[in-house]
């Protein structure tokens, strides 16, 4: 039994949350937009690489593509889902707080490193250790099925540290195939959802006009 099977308690949330975010998904193209900040991300993260591989140990080279990914990413979201995106529904705001606390720490894990000195990038797997916690926590709220990304990022990490050398790009692979497959499900799923709007409106129509 998955976790979107199990049974309704008088004291269960879940279900009015997920129903929100059913209905968040009919109105804006949160697919495309997934879709898009997967090749937002591989872009500066490539640049990064080449940063790393220019031996360029500074903070400032890398820190100006983090920021600057940053804002690319929330300007994608603005042109895609709309100017208000983030205020959508209740549970996207939920969704959002979650990744913004993982930039949080993604950020600290950085600024630990930089402190304790460069002979070991350890920031960069750790990176995988918050994104499995962050797609865990999508788990308990939304369904199982986001342990599948809680797994990826897991093994991720293991790679990264396997092959040190290609970390940007190993990152921003995986994120590149976990923000394709959300993607693509929450395409399917808006035109699914849209498309039996459209066949409940004339059998609507037709009820509102027999009762006249």
């Amino acid at each position: 039994m998955s976790l979107d099977d199990s049974p309704a308690s008088p004291f269960d949330w879940r279900p009015a949350l997920l129903a929100d975010m059913r209905q968040a998904g009919l109105r804006r193209p949160w697919g495309r937009a997934l879709i898009a900040i997967g090749w937002v991300h591989l872009v500066f993260f490539l640049g990064c690489q080449a940063v790393y591989w220019w031996g360029d140990k500074s903070e400032r080279m890398t820190l100006t593509l983090w920021i600057s990914e940053l804002c690319a990413v929330f300007a994608t979201m603005r042109v895609i889902a709309g100017r208000d995106w983030y205020r959508a529904s209740p549970g996207i705001v939920l969704v959002l707080r979650i990744w913004v606390t993982f930039l949080i720490l993604s950020f600290n894990t950085a600024s630990l490193n930089t402190l304790t000195g460069w002979a070991l990038d350890w920031f960069k797997p750790a990176w995988c250790t918050l994104a499995s916690f962050g797609f865990a926590t999508l788990a308990w709220l939304f369904g199982a099925r986001f342990l599948v990304w809680a797994v990826q990022m897991y093994f991720t990490g293991l790679l990264m540290v396997q092959f040190p050398e290609w970390n940007y790009v190993i990152n921003a692979l995986s994120w590149l195939v976990i923000l394709h497959a959300l993607g693509l499900r929450l395409e399917r799923e808006r035109a699914r959802g849209l498309a039996e709007t459209a066949d409940e409106r004339p059998a609507q129509a037709e009820m509102a006009g027999m009762s006249r």
